[in-house]
């Protein structure tokens, strides 16, 4: 009789471990569905948080910063970023949704020479983001001079103070962007519903980021070889836009479910996913 309790105490407790079992499983997915449901789209740097469209923007100009003709002191990313949030939020305004003739996310003017008098070329964020530098690089003693003093210099806006509100975010972002700081911006969005090709991700890291030696190894890879961690913070900044599922580098693995953790790839080259569909 003792035998026969015994056993059945036991059944009861294997029974009880099974429901907890698989109730545990059953919340684990109705919270990351959930969390996939209810979380805004964004990306974070700190403790600053921007949308995937602005993160994007962010990444191109500081992509053209250190791609521009001359070597500039890390002082010029801040600037730029800074003008930028002020003047568009990071937004990339078509022409004629601006104040005026203003257009692009510097909002720049065609008619005081911006664009050599042409709204389209100031469409281009990369484009919008060297015409600045060529006006900066031109005002002595630029890279001391408060953030507001140098922007307004080049910008000549109605009230050039207000960009010095935007210095202490665009500090953080610029190191970010720029690979200083490693594995420093984090961006989390719903499953996407288009991917581009892994050629046209390749393309474009290479364009915007000045370097040769992005390649699509498969359908779903492109691998970066000798990049560092400003290509890593491209890849996650245009991972919405672009439907990249993972990005992994130097022990470090970013997913758009989990951000950053700890990854296998080593530093010999940047490794971005694409997601699948369907």
């Amino acid at each position: 009789m003792a035998v026969t309790r015994r056993t059945g105490v036991v059944v009861t407790l294997l029974v009880v471990v099974a429901v907890l079992v698989v109730a545990a499983v059953l919340v684990r997915t109705f919270w990351d569905r959930a969390r996939d449901t209810f979380t805004a789209d964004t990306c974070t740097f700190g403790s600053y948080e921007v949308d995937p469209d602005q993160a994007s923007v962010a990444a191109t100009m500081i992509g053209a910063v250190t791609r521009y003709r001359t070597e500039l002191p890390t002082r010029a990313q801040v600037l730029v970023l800074a003008a930028a949030m002020q003047e568009s939020k990071l937004t990339n305004i078509p022409a004629g949704q601006g104040d005026r003739d203003s257009v692009g996310v510097l909002q720049q003017r065609p008619s005081q020479g911006w664009g050599n008098g042409k709204a389209a070329p100031l469409t281009d964020v990369g484009e919008a983001t060297t015409e600045f530098l060529d006006a900066l690089v031109k005002i002595d003693g630029w890279e001391k001079m408060p953030a507001a003093e140098a922007i307004q210099a080049v910008q000549i806006s109605a009230d050039g103070s207000l960009y010095a509100q935007h210095e202490p975010q665009a500090t953080v972002m610029a190191a970010a962007l720029s690979g200083r700081r490693a594995a420093a911006v984090s961006c989390r969005f719903d499953a996407p519903t288009k991917v581009a090709s892994a050629t046209r991700v390749a393309r474009q890291v290479a364009r915007e980021l000045g370097i040769d030696t992005p390649t699509a190894t498969d359908a779903r890879t492109v691998r970066v070889p000798g990049a560092r961690w400003q290509t890593a913070a491209w890849l996650v900044a245009n991972a919405d836009r672009l439907g990249i599922d993972r990005v992994a580098y130097s022990g470090r693995e970013w997913t758009r479910q989990n951000g950053w953790g700890k990854g296998t790839t080593s530093e010999a080259a940047v490794v971005a996913t694409m997601a699948t569909t369907g």
